[in-house]
């Protein structure tokens, strides 16, 4: 098989508009989050999915492949386009905190060192993909004078640090329970509001 980067990115809104494939999809996130990748066979996943291994291998030729299109299936289902500051924040760390993201992570963490491809491209459709929105954010604040930003890359890397601060690594250890998404969403617009005092224009008296 090819570098995940050497494939082709399929539209897979196409595929997803067959049921089987969203019933493979789910059964393969299953046992990837019970085995991991390197442990799950597409035997086991072909049989929680309840089809033959041909259709499943005529689907996806591989594991690695099966991921990849969960990590696809996962953007498209729970993509975030709102570019309203605090709304976006809002969006974003509840789609982080969700169980199922929480559990696609803790895959690609355990399986990045064996698979650094898989890793990059999770951190393609995760963290990366999110930077277009938060620039144009960052942008038109500063625009409006409400923020000083003479560097766009750190301002997206201090958004989503403040944004999961400690609450989403506790959640993501199992050292704290998922505090529901009411809480989820005052702790992003919380973080918000210090990201942008922490960025806050100069008044014209001199004072911040």
């Amino acid at each position: 098989m090819p570098p995940l980067s050497d494939m082709p990115r399929p539209d897979w809104l196409a595929p997803l508009s067959d049921p089987r494939n969203e019933t493979i999809l789910s059964a393969a996130f299953d046992v990837f989050a019970e085995k991991g990748i390197h442990g799950a066979t597409m035997l086991e996943i072909a049989t929680r999915a309840k089809v033959s291994k041909e259709t499943l291998y005529a689907r996806f030729d591989s594991k690695e492949g099966l991921f990849y299109a969960l990590l696809a299936w996962g953007a498209i289902k729970s993509g975030i386009h709102d570019d309203k500051f605090s709304d976006y924040a809002v969006e974003c760390l509840v789609k982080m905190m969700k169980p199922e993201s929480i559990a696609a992570y803790r895959i690609a963490m355990a399986e990045a060192e064996r698979m650094p491809e898989l890793a990059r491209v999770f951190d393609e459709f995760t963290c990366k993909a999110g930077r277009p929105i938060t620039t144009r954010i960052g942008v038109a604040l500063a625009r409006e004078g409400l923020v000083d930003i003479d560097d766009i890359a750190e301002f997206n890397d201090n958004f989503i640090g403040l944004l999961r601060g400690n609450l989403y690594h506790d959640v993501m250890i199992g050292v704290t329970p998922h505090p529901g998404d009411e809480a989820v969403a005052g702790h992003a617009r919380r973080a918000m509001v210090r990201l942008v005092r922490a960025y806050a224009a100069p008044r014209r008296d001199g004072f911040v």
